[in-house]
């Protein structure tokens, strides 16, 4: 008898028993939990590869032990692991740590440490025949594999995909015994929170011995025309076995999968050796993929020997032209258009680094709200669905390998700065300079095919422009990355430098940016416009830019009050920004008990917050108006400035007759204002040359604020904030409900009778779900609460809200949620 498994979801499995002899099916379902389950399969199931199926890539995640400690005998194959924690990947570790002052604040307050994690599998002795790889999405950090007591290999960065030929390894038609070692014992070891383990998808894959190689399909339109696309097609075919003559088809699918275009080829290839084949397809009246309408196609790769399928391969691509002009900026399909960028980190909250895809989609579509375009992967490579979504939702990306390169590591000694916030080595990787380039590859190869990727970036912050250290290293990596992939520029995120003569830090950046594709900078609007007038043969890009103020030419942090996204608007050879940053973070903390960093368009648990509507107001054409209320004085910036922004609340609520100041964001021609109906003022665009049209010392009256936009004389949108009374009740809205992982997530708002946000009171939640399903988090997107972490039963609101995410096994299940204030609350999924 055999056991086939297959996933029905991520707490529950579904199980067919087969009696193979006798062709006798028996089937039963078990609905427990997965730790049942998993006890009662003893910890492993059977893998039964087809003998004849050209390829199959399963999903690996499931049923692996954990055990958060070292030894040296936990490779072993008799190594007992029977009390051993039993979970499902992918999985951050760190995120379900103590957050403790003694850790660092680098990583969010919460712990490293070394980790194993062991999974055991039976393969069928008909498997023989075949090649097997394990795929890594991510593991952080310093991995190791061992496979049936064997070692394999290891990868030491933690955000780069890797995977390893377990063939010579495994034991066909007994029992296989996968034992991974995680090391992020020394932190910090980034400059943010990276989290710990394997935090991203684990893959097995077997094929014939001759198949397409990993990664190994590269599609580029050399020719694009009204008419016509020339689509190139390169495909590595890898052969384990003796020399043998195949045949390759490509066809090409539409995004309605209907056959468009089809290509042949016949080789040979030799004994235990690899070949490329190059073809050609001409495509008809071609969609173009764009950030409005993200058109893909797909190629499938047929390779056969003798007539028979050999090996199945699909490769998405869009078809799309880009320029990069060097007075005119940026080109899609020939229109001209401004990145309208933000930074992102790979974490989420309180999902730590293990982060479900539906969060990213939730996230995504926030920004594409505001009108946000681009995404810079700061500054390491993301999962690899996080492209799909950007190449299905519109997004442009900067996808960039690393943030730190490598520095002398012989004279620090470590262990003194370890749970720091500082690290002697400004955070370069020990490791970098073993294994760069096979990173670096593995990256292009691997996110090549993303019509949603534009840029390559080398690195981030290395050394100041006009170092021979920049310059070198420049030229060092571009070079490797232009020969593997000349189709896009390739740049990194460059260290400004400190303060300096204008004209001088001008010459130095040009200077270093003769290494790069693009002239590239962090923080450096500020000479954009002198860096455009030497005609460089370049445009600007500025890779990095604080969200609200400016600098001058002289000083970094002058705290001007003008957003770097006037220097795009201002300078047409600079292609847009990359604001730091699209959403909060974690980590990056000076402060206890702060878990985090605050200046993101979003907070924590994927809230829009103030600061967001500015940049509706640059980057949407739909007429749009908004109110915020000051906390203080509108041009008091003593307690803010850099990276942040004033302090401002979406709410009207004061003491009767206090003075108050408060600001109104728009994209109209001009605003009006109204106190409970009577109008205040009206104030013109046009007289804010930084578009933050401030209202100063108005009082305070209870009651109804409304702002009107107002275009060609005529009201075309408006916006209001009533003053608040009690809490009453609790409004919930379902944001999305994943058909197939069964993750709703839902947005909880904090109201009074009228429907009012609750904005400044909190209130403490408590949570419950009623029928077949689970809470797997709660986050109301406070960077200094840490309430969210490991629990699932409470929460208190932040700005009137809180998300909650939960997966349902049943058609319906019921959450309830009850406080002090409120009545019982309950919502039918």
């Amino acid at each position: 008898m055999h056991w086939y498994l297959k996933l029905t979801g991520r707490d529950t499995l579904s199980f067919k028993l087969r009696d193979v002899c006798k062709e006798q099916k028996i089937e039963f379902m078990l609905k427990t939990t997965l730790y049942a389950v998993s006890l009662f399969l003893m910890w492993s199931f059977t893998l039964v590869a087809q003998q004849n199926a050209p390829r199959e890539r399963k999903n690996f995640n499931t049923n692996w032990k954990f055990e958060l400690s070292d030894n040296v005998n936990y490779s072993k194959v008799e190594f007992d692991d029977a009390n051993w924690r039993v979970l499902n990947l992918p999985h951050d570790w760190s995120i379900e740590g103590k957050i403790e002052k003694t850790n660092s604040g680098r990583n969010a307050w919460m712990p490293g440490g070394i980790a194993w994690y062991r999974k055991s599998i039976f393969i069928d002795k008909n498997a023989a025949a075949k090649e097997f790889k394990i795929e890594f999405d991510g593991v952080y950090k310093n991995s190791s594999l061992w496979v049936n007591g064997h070692y394999v290999g290891s990868q030491h960065d933690g955000y780069t995909s890797f995977y390893f030929d377990v063939t010579p390894f495994l034991n066909f038609g007994k029992e296989n015994t996968f034992a991974l070692k995680v090391d992020n014992s020394t932190i910090p070891n980034c400059r943010w929170y990276s989290g710990s383990g394997v935090y991203r998808n684990v893959w097995l894959t077997s094929t014939n011995k001759i198949a397409i190689d990993q990664w190994g399909t590269f599609v580029t339109i050399p020719k694009i025309t009204k008419e016509l696309a020339k689509i190139s097609i390169e495909t590595s075919i890898k052969n384990s076995d003796k020399a043998i003559q195949f045949h390759l088809e490509t066809t090409i699918y539409d995004c309605n999968n209907k056959k468009v275009a089809v290509a042949n080829s016949s080789r040979k290839i030799g004994n235990r050796t690899s070949n490329k084949v190059q073809q050609t397809i001409e495509l008809k009246d071609p969609e173009l993929w764009s950030v409005q309408k993200p058109t893909q196609y797909t190629a499938k790769s047929i390779l056969t020997i003798k007539g028979e399928i050999i090996d199945s391969y699909e490769t998405k691509f869009g078809i799309r032209t880009t320029q990069f002009h060097a007075k005119k900026g940026f080109f899609l399909n020939g229109e001209n258009l401004k990145l309208k960028g933000v930074c992102l980190h790979h974490e989420a909250g309180v999902f730590g680094a293990a982060v479900p895809i539906e969060i990213w989609q939730r996230r995504l579509q926030k920004l594409k709200e505001i009108g946000c375009n681009a995404i810079r992967t700061a500054h390491n490579p993301m999962a690899p669905e996080f492209l799909d979504l950007c190449d299905e939702m519109g997004f442009l990306v900067m996808n960039e390998f690393v943030d730190k390169w490598n520095i002398d590591l012989s004279t620090i000694d470590m262990k003194k700065f370890q749970n720091s916030f500082f690290n002697p080595t400004s955070f370069f990787d020990p490791y970098f300079e073993y294994e760069w380039e096979k990173n670096y590859k593995a990256t292009i190869q691997r996110d090549r095919n993303h019509p949603s990727v534009i840029i390559w970036s080398v690195g981030n912050e290395n050394h100041s422009p006009g170092t021979v250290e920049q310059i070198e290293g420049l030229k060092k990596y571009t070079r490797f990355v232009r020969s593997l992939d000349p189709t896009r520029p390739v740049i990194s995120g460059m260290e400004r430098g400190k303060d300096g003569v204008p004209s001088e830090k001008v010459d130095a950046i040009i200077e270093t940016c003769k290494e790069m594709d693009l002239i590239a900078l962090n923080y450096g609007e500020q000479w954009c416009k002198e860096i455009g007038e030497r005609n460089p043969g370049m445009p600007y890009v500025s890779t990095e830019s604080y969200v609200y103020f400016n600098s001058t030419p002289e000083k970094r942090f002058a705290n001007i009050e003008r957003s770097p996204w006037l220097d795009v608007l201002d300078n047409e050879h600079n292609m847009g920004l990359f604001l730091w940053v699209g959403v909060d973070y974690l980590g990056e903390s000076k402060t206890w008990p702060n878990l985090g960093t605050n200046c993101g368009l979003l907070d924590r648990g994927g809230f829009r917050k103030e600061i967001s509507y500015l940049y509706e107001a640059f980057w949407s054409e739909k007429p749009m108006v908004r109110i915020a209320v000051y906390d203080g004085d509108a041009d008091d910036f003593s307690k803010t400035g850099k990276w942040w922004f004033p302090a401002v609340k979406e709410t009207w609520n004061r003491k009767e007759g206090e003075k108050v100041d408060l600001v109104t964001y728009t994209n109209c021609e001009s605003v009006d204002l109204y106190l409970n109906g009577k109008k205040i003022g009206n104030k013109k665009l046009a007289d804010f040359s930084n578009w933050i049209v401030k209202w100063k010392n108005l009082t305070y009256q209870k009651g109804n604020l409304k702002a009107v936009g107002i275009i060609n004389g005529k009201e075309v949108c408006e916006f209001e904030l009533n003053s608040p009374g009690k809490p009453h009740h609790l409004e919930i809205t379902k944001v999305d409900e994943n058909k197939e992982s069964k993750l709703v997530q839902l947005e909880v708002r904090l109201v009074d009778k009228k429907g009012n946000l609750i904005y400044e009171d909190a209130s403490l939640l408590d949570f419950e779900l009623e029928g077949e399903g689970k809470i797997i988090a709660i986050d109301n997107g406070d960077t200094n609460y840490h309430g969210n972490f490991q629990n699932l039963k409470t929460s208190k609101t932040n700005k009137g809200k809180c998300l909650v995410v939960l997966r349902k096994m049943a058609n319906s299940v019921i959450l309830k949620i009850r406080s002090k204030e409120l009545r019982e609350t309950k919502f039918r999924l």
